[in-house]
């Protein structure tokens, strides 16, 4: 059972469409809603909104997109992965969650 507190959804976003890409975002909404609701918890999928201001197959703005999502997962409790794939992208978050070291509000 998860504590209260805030989780990082880690699901697929990256496609070879934008349609795909949009069924991913959906996906990753209902990801964030149903894990929020059903373990009384703030779930939290950038990536379910990002790309509405940035472009995924600009290797810039997703390189930002990524950035943003690995500040947003240093002040999570934890990292949820939803999904049958790991995607390059969901990689680099779990990555960054294992080999780093705690975040300043986890010492305090």
């Amino acid at each position: 059972m998860l504590k209260k507190g805030m989780y990082y959804i880690c699901s697929p976003l990256s496609a070879s469409t934008k349609e795909e890409i949009q069924k991913n975002m959906l996906q990753a909404r209902h990801y964030m809603e149903s894990i929020s609701q059903s373990f009384s918890c703030r779930a939290i999928a950038p990536h379910a909104y990002l790309p509405e201001l940035l472009d995924d197959q600009s290797q810039r703005e997703r390189s930002l997109g990524l950035a943003i999502g690995q500040v947003l997962l240093s002040w999570c409790d934890g990292l949820i992965v939803c999904g049958d794939v790991i995607s390059s992208g969901m990689k680099k978050e779990i990555d960054c969650l294992l080999y780093t070291s705690p975040s300043p509000r986890d010492t305090e």
